[in-house]
């Protein structure tokens, strides 16, 4: 089964060859079956939701993140397996969050599934 989570990425920006900034986001990692990571978003996540309680979940989901060890750009090896089969379909965000909760609640593993 594939799935998703957010994790902590870091990056470093260089000037020349001088290290000038670190800087951490949280990102949507993708994993494969195997749980090796398969990819992940090459821009931080847009915190923007529908409703405040639909943000408010959302941030407790991104400060999880914060307790996984933060992955290195440039470092992460990945696998090229990734093959998302999404089973659900939803039309708002706030059913998107009703579903993991529920999903969460009867069991799962606190990874995002993507689909069976």
């Amino acid at each position: 089964m594939s799935f998703w989570n957010h994790r902590v990425v870091r990056k470093t920006f260089f000037k020349d060859t001088e290290k000038e900034e670190e800087q951490y986001s949280i990102r949507e990692v993708f994993y494969n079956d195997d749980e090796s990571i398969s990819a992940y978003t090459s821009e931080p996540i847009d915190l923007a939701c529908e409703s405040l309680e639909a943000l408010r979940e959302y941030i407790g989901w991104c400060l999880k993140a914060l307790d996984k060890p933060f992955l290195v750009d440039g470092e992460v090896e990945f696998k090229d397996n990734y093959e998302p089969k999404i089973s659900e379909s939803f039309d708002t965000i706030d059913e998107t969050f009703d579903w993991l909760n529920k999903w969460e609640d009867e069991g799962g593993n606190g990874n995002h599934v993507l689909g069976e």
